[in-house]
């Protein structure tokens, strides 16, 4: 199975990463498995938060962003993150916590 991460993610993980584990990140998220953030997704992300918003869910932009790159490109999420729980039965996304 591949696995993509958004650009969103890369800038969460390395926020957090121990300069020890840097050269690790960095093959990790390489370029070949990091998805830009477009302005269809930025939209789409726009439009994710504005939807939950009126739910009563706070959803914060970089999880937006991140929902909206799954979408986009018809991936599956993976997330540590029990809050994106919603993200099956609102979306039809294929979730994964680990």
């Amino acid at each position: 199975m591949s696995i993509y991460f958004s650009v969103i993610t890369e800038c969460e993980v390395f926020s957090g990463l121990e300069s020890a584990y840097r050269l690790q990140g960095i093959k990790l998220f390489n370029s070949r498995r990091c998805i830009e953030v477009s302005s269809s997704v930025a939209r789409l992300a726009g439009d994710i938060r504005r939807e939950q918003k009126s739910k009563g869910r706070k959803l914060k932009t970089p999880d937006a962003i991140i929902i909206a790159t799954s979408i986009e490109h018809q991936l599956g999420l993976i997330s540590r993150d029990h809050d994106m729980s919603f993200v099956r039965e609102a979306f039809g996304l294929p979730l994964f916590t680990i």
